[in-house]
């Protein structure tokens, strides 16, 4: 078979890796749904399996939908427009259920639900100039590929975004450094909208009145970064705070941030996901909560207007600092935040042993050093928000074998078209 020739396959099972699979497992195709035959063109070869790319719907599933972008075939942003919603939570929500298993929560939450597009607030953009096309390029890297996908505008960016691909390829293109930009940070608050331009030449004059003139035209605060992130300097308008903003009117929050402190990328999502754990956690001001993986405080504030005291634990000292402004601003003041390594072994927690319920939101790697550590204590209730099903289930299985069991669990669809599955579950101490 020759390198770009297309095959013509059955697809017989879809992944939630974005990828539907033929029946002996050697053929892994991008755009393509269970039950189809695709016509598809070879991407690349790992570990003894083809991975290739729709072309040709020959026989279509009840389930497919147009895509709203027309590069959604080929751009590694999104893997699943060419679905409908439905089926992409059915999906999803199946492979929560294979990864719980045995574990039965006593009831499945209905999904979490927002806007299927313009809902992505933080995006790290490629940057590339094309000798061949003899232009440059702005967006996200292709499946399969290192290339920059060619597209004007994306149709998952928040509203005020959704054309800045296009806006910023002219800007980039205008700068002497233009070969010198690898990416662009996007990060959206409820009004503003800030760029971080990593560069690894120094900017002229002229490239400066360029992203000046950007910045006042349109209003979006322009970051510079020459190394690393403690590099991040705001450059225009050369006054003003440096943060953005997003509120959670429930609670009556308002939550600063800066560009590159980490957020939930959707925040329409994020308010209703901070409204569950607090309903699931069932709180009361006889209640001190550990708030572990804490970040900005995304959920300590919100836990804090009903429980008696909470603890926000977390890594980073940035997120720390910036969790206690937030609280000041606020003026929440039965919530205390510490840096703490929640991955150590042996871990030892910085704060005493009465706190009776926990909310964790750890990264991919998940929270198993400190589910070890929840045996020892007196905990009534634990709510877990997960980004990976499976370092989820590895430490369901730690609770539930400690004395807890699986109250809830479901999905939240924190990022639609694309393959990344967030969920939440609850648990419940024995009594």
């Amino acid at each position: 078979m020759k390198k770009r020739e297309a095959v013509t396959i059955a697809i017989n099972t879809l992944s939630e890796d974005g990828c539907g699979y033929s029946e002996d497992g050697k053929f892994a195709v991008y755009g393509s749904i269970a039950g189809e035959v695709v016509s598809a063109i070879p991407l690349t070869r790992k570990r003894q399996r083809l991975y290739l790319n729709t072309t040709e719907v020959l026989e279509a599933s009840p389930d497919r939908v147009e895509p709203a972008c027309a590069a959604a075939s080929v751009c590694g942003g999104c893997s699943f427009q060419h679905m409908t919603q439905q089926s992409q939570l059915t999906l999803k929500s199946q492979y929560l259920k294979e990864q719980l298993a045995p574990l039965e929560p006593f009831e499945w939450l209905d999904p979490v639900l927002g806007s299927e597009f313009q809902y992505r607030t933080k995006a790290r953009l490629g940057v590339k100039f094309v000798e061949k096309k003899g232009r440059l390029l702005v967006g996200f890297r292709e499946k399969q590929k290192p290339f920059i996908t060619d597209i004007d505008h994306c149709p998952i960016l928040a509203e005020t975004c959704g054309r800045l691909i296009g806006d910023l390829e002219g800007l980039i293109g205008q700068l002497t450094i233009r070969r010198a930009v690898p990416q662009v940070e996007l990060a959206a608050g409820d009004e503003a909208v800030a760029l971080v331009f990593r560069h690894l030449e120094p900017l002229s004059d002229n490239d400066y009145e360029t992203l000046k003139l950007f910045s006042e035209t349109t209003g979006y605060s322009i970051y510079l970064q020459p190394s690393g992130p403690e590099s991040v300097v705001q450059a225009f308008p050369e006054s003003g705070a440096g943060t953005l903003s997003y509120s959670v009117p429930e609670f009556e929050l308002t939550f600063d941030f800066a560009p590159l402190d980490f957020t939930q990328v959707n925040l329409g999502v994020n308010r209703q996901m901070i409204s569950l754990a607090h309903s699931l956690l069932d709180l009361s001001e006889a209640d001190h909560v550990l708030d572990a993986f804490c970040g900005i405080g995304n959920f300590s504030l919100a836990l804090a207007r009903s429980a008696g005291r909470v603890t926000g634990l977390e890594l980073s000292a940035q997120s720390i600092a910036r969790a206690e402004l937030n609280a000041q601003a606020n003026n929440i003041k039965n919530v205390a935040f510490s840096v703490s390594d929640l991955h150590a072994d042996p871990l030892e927690l910085p704060v005493e042993a009465s706190f009776n319920k926990v909310l964790l939101d750890p990264p991919r790697s998940g929270a198993e050093a400190l589910v070890k550590g929840l045996a020892t204590r007196d905990i009534e209730r634990v709510v877990y928000v997960s980004c990976n099903p499976e370092s989820l289930a590895r430490d369901a299985n730690i609770l539930c074998g400690q004395g807890f069991t699986l109250q809830t669990a479901g999905i939240i669809n924190m990022f639609p078209h694309t393959t990344h599955v967030e969920s939440i579950a609850s648990f419940r101490r024995q009594t």
